[in-house]
């Protein structure tokens, strides 16, 4: 459509003011516009008015109490941010732990067990002991006080099945070679495994 005529039916410029050429279709717009006003009606159909009017009266009849229910069961989209979800899972947590009788105690010194642990390493600077009852985090240092290569010290633990190695230097990772029992640690190597039972209770 030129942009002439496109005026013309926005009411921007008059029929006289189109040029010749496009007043014949300006008259067949005009004739489709007015057999639209005719044949278009404004008012909504009898039986719409009146399904409104009834579902407004039956609004209107309802209970404050019924509409407070509707509207506590009406659904709607909830925005949560992840730390708030991992902060509302932490307190349902907490809740059902406290919920059966109080948070949980405190491992107490009658739980404690000290196990030795001892390697023969001559010429190392240093030794410590890292596994699983640690994080893997060789601060655990052991002691060579005469200089004869024995190193050795105690960690105190909780009974358990643990998994560890010796740390020499602070860069050679090596397997206990007296340990009883091995584990595969899932790069080629073995960690060594001991077992702490829970100390004995006097009778």
């Amino acid at each position: 459509m030129r942009k002439e005529l496109q005026a013309y039916l926005d009411g921007e410029l008059s029929r006289e003011q189109l040029p010749a050429e496009l007043r014949a279709e300006a008259d067949r717009w005009d004739r489709l516009l007015a057999d639209v006003r005719t044949t278009v009606t404004t008012e909504a159909p009898v039986d719409l008015r009146e399904s409104v009017r009834a579902a407004l009266a039956a609004r209107r009849r309802r209970s404050a109490g019924r509409r407070a229910f509707d509207w506590a069961l009406r659904p709607r989209t909830v925005r949560i941010s992840p730390l708030a979800g991992l902060a509302a899972a932490a307190a349902l947590a907490l809740f059902i732990v406290w919920g059966r009788g109080g948070p949980p105690a405190a491992p107490g010194p009658e739980s404690t067990v000290y196990i030795q642990f001892a390697l023969e390493a001559p010429g190392a600077r240093s030794v410590a002991v890292a596994g699983d009852f640690n994080r893997w985090a060789p601060a655990v240092e052991l002691s060579d006080l005469d200089g004869d290569g024995l190193w050795t010290g105690r960690v105190a633990v909780e009974p358990g099945v643990y998994q560890y190695m010796f740390v020499i230097d602070g860069s050679e990772w090596r397997t206990d070679p007296n340990a009883e029992r091995y584990a595969d640690d899932g790069f080629g190597d073995r960690n060594a495994v001991v077992v702490v039972a829970p100390p004995a209770t006097s009778s």
